[in-house]
């Protein structure tokens, strides 16, 4: 796994220089891909320094502290202040383990801003990625998708029973028809800071580009996904991401302890970042160590370039593909991707009271993340490292499909029933 994502990233340094030149010069982030203002610090716990400490030295103030006694904390910077080197300055500070800006997070469907470091604009390939909305709900349990994972066939084995998967996106529309029976009480709207996390519009262009509330529904979708492969599974609807798909790292991470601390099993994360993130991967490090797999959608970008937190040591990669194995015309790729699945034309619930068609990555995480709750339904006992082993061990190859990406698109397509019998297998054994 180390070994696979190290050679990733000279594969992505040498693409980097094969554009930019072997020295290219560094760029600030684009403004509107953070939170003006505002930095993530954590704490050495050694130092016995407190926040207010810190605070009083650098001139920041706290905004939020996350639960627990992990001393991260949200600040806010003086106006104007130059982030980057602000937290360059705050981490050669003995007491800060790290500084970091807080950057927004992107359902991978509405990714479509130009990132200053690469001198090519990455797109959401949007065509492709539009919601189809449709009345029929026969077409639910009626697609390639299923017969492709062996979906039937593995609910025979299991389906989720006793098992809880959180899903961080826009919400849930939370009487959709489909859902309702499987949600849980445990739920939250970090970005309205309510206990409601619905899928709802708000009628404004929040990210300006001309499209209000592009990303509702997107939620609802996920979590359709989740319950047509693990019916029996249940449901957590925590909204991180706005009706433009737009959060934040501190959201992410409030909910992701949220997650942890309400008995989610499986946490799916169709979101992600170019910017890699110490204080994200804190975060889904303490998750995974608590036992939760977590799974991330590998980004739209049809580029090797890896999106964070899919590239993450302790997390699930799902790039996409389509129903000949082949993998989608949008979807990222490399050698940190760790699953591909179904992301296109992928039919699910969809608000109000309806279904849709749709693609994506974002489509794609949510069939491994309930792969996953069958797994851990079947065997409690499995840790997440077990789980991924399982399910790459027996996963299958897509390499005849894609001979322009062997080795780049994982260990392949999930085989659910090859999966839970393995684990089967695995169970006996101790027995």
């Amino acid at each position: 796994m180390i070994a696979r994502r190290t050679i990733a990233a000279i594969l992505t340094s040498l693409m980097v220089g094969g554009i930019s030149g072997p020295a290219a010069a560094h760029h600030d982030p684009p403004e509107d891909q953070y939170v003006p203002d505002q930095l993530v610090i954590k704490l050495d716990p050694m130092s016995g320094a407190s926040i207010d400490d810190v605070n009083a030295t650098w001139g920041t103030a706290t905004l939020e502290t996350l639960l627990g006694s992990t001393g991260i904390h949200l600040v806010a910077t003086p106006q104007g202040t130059d982030l980057e080197d602000l937290a360059e300055s705050m981490e050669s500070d003995l007491r800060v383990l790290y500084a970091e800006i807080n950057y927004h997070t992107y359902a991978p469907e509405f990714f479509s801003h130009t990132i200053s470091a690469w001198s090519h604009t990455i797109s959401a390939w949007g065509d492709l990625l539009t919601p189809l909305p449709a009345d029929d709900p026969s077409a639910y349990t009626d697609q390639y998708a299923l017969d492709l994972l062996g979906v039937e066939e593995a609910n025979e084995l299991s389906g989720g029973v006793g098992t809880v998967v959180a899903v961080l996106d826009t919400g849930v529309q939370l009487d959709h028809p489909a859902l309702a029976g499987s949600l849980t009480s445990a739920s939250y709207d970090f970005i309205d800071d309510d206990p409601v996390p619905g899928d709802d519009p708000n009628g404004l262009d929040d990210d300006g580009d001309g499209i209000v509330d592009e990303a509702v529904g997107h939620g609802t979708h996920v979590a359709g996904v989740v319950h047509l492969v693990a019916p029996a599974a249940q449901i957590m609807p925590l909204r991180v991401l706005d009706s433009d798909g737009i959060g934040d790292l501190f959201v992410i991470a409030e909910a992701l302890q949220f997650a942890v601390t309400n008995g989610a099993d499986v946490i799916n994360l169709s979101l992600g970042l170019i910017q890699e993130s110490e204080f994200l991967e804190d975060v889904i490090e303490d998750a995974v160590e608590a036992g939760v797999v977590v799974v991330a959608a590998a980004g739209n970008l049809d580029d090797i370039q890896p999106v964070y937190p899919a590239a993450d040591d302790e997390v699930l990669a799902v790039a996409a593909i389509g129903p000949t194995d082949q993998r989608a015309p949008f979807s990222s790729y490399g050698m940190w991707v760790d699953l591909v699945a179904p992301g296109m034309s992928v039919y699910s619930a969809y608000p109000t009271d309806r279904w849709a068609w749709w693609g994506g990555t974002s489509t794609a995480a949510p069939f491994v993340a309930a792969q996953a709750a069958l797994l851990r339904s079947l065997d409690p006992d499995l840790d997440p490292k077990a789980v991924a082993f399982l399910m790459r061990s027996t996963a299958v190859s897509v390499d005849h499909a894609n001979p322009s990406y062997i080795g780049l698109l994982g260990a392949g397509r999930p085989d659910l029933v090859a999966s839970l019998e393995a684990a089967g297998y695995e169970e006996e054994a101790e027995d």
